[in-house]
């Protein structure tokens, strides 16, 4: 009988490549856009969205990203989901169809924000191959944004998950492609680079981990491991 894996998926930069925004600076791009601000606050929305692609913010982005925001209509995520859907190909959306339905246990654990990712994976047909998506959400008053509740807000609050949920580490594969990946890449058998531009084979040439181009090699991998 073929084996069965849990599959954790990162998002941004893993299912939904980055071009050159993730998905939360897009959010953050589309806001700006139209607006009547004063100049300098669009530049520091510019400098928070380059800031955050470049890593120079860590955990700081976050507070930016609400104060910009709060107080935008939910219909705004609904748009800027449809953009970003056009990203994942699709034979990446077939990719995904393949693993559930090989029997596979397949979770998106991100760092990034869940009522973006949802709307994401519903738009390509892809959100019921998923068991949970867990990334942190926004609180919302009257179809508006109010607030951010950070449910994984580091990879290790990512691996505190996996494990609560019961997952056994020898039949976990972690699919990322960044370094709030690593604790998941460490403790799972089966530790996954998506490298999608060929640039990360290199930084972790060092490591025991598995690298593949895009969506589809995820399943061409694990029929290699018996999956």
């Amino acid at each position: 009988m073929p084996r069965r894996f849990n599959i954790v998926f990162d998002f941004d930069g893993t299912l939904l490549p980055m071009q050159p925004w993730d998905s939360e600076q897009e959010l953050l791009a589309v806001w700006l856009q139209g607006r009547r601000l004063p100049a300098w606050r669009r530049l520091y929305c510019r400098l928070v969205m380059e800031g955050d692609r470049r890593g120079w913010l860590k955990s700081g982005f976050k507070r930016h990203y609400l104060g910009f925001l709060r107080g935008s209509p939910r219909e705004l995520l609904d748009r800027v989901a449809e953009r970003l859907a056009a990203r994942i190909s699709p034979e990446d959306r077939g990719a995904l169809h393949e693993l559930a339905g090989r029997g596979h246990r397949l979770i998106l654990a991100s760092c990034g924000t869940a009522d973006l990712s949802e709307r994401v994976l519903a738009s390509c047909g892809v959100l019921p191959c998923f068991e949970a998506v867990l990334a942190n959400r926004f609180h919302f008053a009257q179809d508006r944004i109010s607030g951010l509740r950070l449910e994984v807000p580091s990879g290790q609050a990512k691996l505190h998950l996996m494990r609560s949920r019961g997952l056994d580490p020898a039949d976990t594969v972690s699919v990322g492609d960044g370094a709030t990946d690593l604790p998941l890449w460490e403790w799972s058998a089966v530790p996954v680079v998506m490298d999608r531009s060929g640039a990360l084979r290199a930084r972790f040439a060092r490591r025991s981990y598995h690298f593949v181009s895009g969506t589809p090699g995820v399943p061409e991998l694990l029929r290699r491991l018996g999956g």
